[in-house]
């Protein structure tokens, strides 16, 4: 049996390979990495960061969950006073205009719960007298630690040895259903006054206050709301400090602040509203790319062109004198190659000595001959020759071209 060709292996096995990247492609419909820019523990991402199990927590639990993209400005316009809006870990914080606008809702009756990202936590509501700082040297060794895992130890030394690294902190609480957890910080929240809901050691963690008719909660992390948190049991002390601010009916989760704080420089086509289309994109660019570097079915008989001879050329040069009329050019090729085969240049001044010897297999006169070759010669010179005529003159050319060659005589 013959083996294929080393080609039609190399075109057989660049085949597996499309099909392979069109079979990576295909999953990320359902799950897709975290890539680019963008905030990496929104609401969206399923990560160990992430708050995706958390914002499922409020779906079930609640009457309605939804998440906000639009201006926080914008937001409020459309918030009902029965609502309760978190800001989750915000990749950036509202801006002072923003924070009148959301301390003006508060004010009618809404219930705002903001928890500080771990990697810039520092933040003031200037209204309220409330801010949140980085625990300094002393509170971080006065903060009673958690008796963590074997699984978590390498992790929990890493971020003691980090001047502002999250602590695993044993913190106690105002829930009857969870009066100790595990909170993870690296900041406390100040505030003379307010209702203290979450403490470790000395220092305030999550606090509660009143504006107006309406309720604010500040924790001092997000670590809480986390995916690993969920899987850890946080989910029970997470959704009482939701509650916190007031019955947790309907609950909007932002996302504006995380879209607007990060870069999209990159991460644009990743962001879950582009990310389908995206998709899409890479696989048709995969298909069109496989489609024109590799060959489908057999080679269609149309392409292939038969091999031409050398009578196949002489036809066709034949045939494009005949169009143009004028046999002067093959007249002179054909002299000039009779002349050249009988070598008369070299017998000048004796061209008998070769036409002698073909008068005589010709059993012609030798004047006559000569005579004829001169006569030929001249017409290559003329401007025009009918066919006709260079038909005859290089049929008679061709009979003195025989009569040239030893052995043969005409009989």
């Amino acid at each position: 049996m013959n083996q294929p060709s080393r080609k039609k292996r190399e075109r057989r096995n660049a085949g597996w390979v499309w099909l392979f990247f069109l079979c990576l492609l295909l999953p990320l419909h359902l799950w897709f990495p975290e890539l680019g820019t963008g905030a990496m523990d929104d609401s969206y991402s399923s990560s160990a960061s992430g708050k995706k199990a958390f914002y499922l927590l409020l779906e079930t639990e609640t009457f309605g969950a939804e998440r906000n993209r639009v201006p926080l400005n914008v937001l409020i316009q459309s918030l009902d006073y029965d609502e309760t809006l978190c800001l989750l870990g915000p990749a950036r914080y509202p801006s002072p205009l923003e924070w009148a606008s959301l301390l003006a809702w508060v004010e009618e009756g809404g219930r705002l719960v903001i928890a500080a990202n771990h990697e810039h936590p520092e933040f003031e509501i200037v209204p309220l007298d409330i801010r949140v700082s980085y625990l300094d040297e002393t509170e971080r060794e006065n903060i009673p630690r958690a008796k963590s895992e074997k699984m978590n130890e390498a992790r929990l030394s890493f971020s003691q040895n980090e001047v502002h690294g999250l602590l695993e902190s044993q913190a106690t609480t105002v829930f009857s259903d969870a009066p100790s957890i595990i909170w993870e910080t690296n900041a406390q929240v100040e505030s003379p006054t307010g209702e203290t809901l979450i403490s470790a050691g000395e220092t305030k963690q999550a606090v509660k206050l009143r504006h107006g008719i309406g309720e604010i909660v500040v924790a001092a992390s997000s670590e809480l709301f986390s995916n690993q948190s969920m899987v850890d049991g946080g989910s029970v002390p997470a959704y009482r400090l939701i509650e916190a601010a007031g019955a947790a009916d309907y609950v909007v989760v932002d996302e504006a602040l995380n879209a607007s704080g990060t870069s999209k420089v990159v991460a644009l086509l990743i962001d879950p509203t582009f990310r389908p289309l995206t998709i899409q994109l890479l696989i048709t660019l995969l298909i069109f790319g496989w489609w024109r570097s590799t060959r489908f079915g057999p080679i269609l008989s149309s392409h292939i062109l038969p091999r031409h001879n050398i009578v196949s050329h002489t036809d066709n040069v034949g045939n494009l004198h005949y169009k143009k009329g004028n046999g002067r050019f093959l007249l002179y090729a054909y002299v000039k190659q009779l002349f050249t085969q009988l070598h008369l240049r070299n017998f000048r001044g004796e061209e008998h000595r070769v036409i002698d010897p073909i008068a005589r297999r010709m059993k012609k006169d030798p004047q006559q001959i000569k005579s004829f070759l001169k006569q030929a010669a001249k017409h290559t010179k003329s401007e025009k020759i009918d066919r006709h005529q260079m038909g005859d003159l290089i049929r008679q050319l061709s009979e003195i071209r025989q009569a040239a060659q030893p052995g043969h005589s005409k009989d």
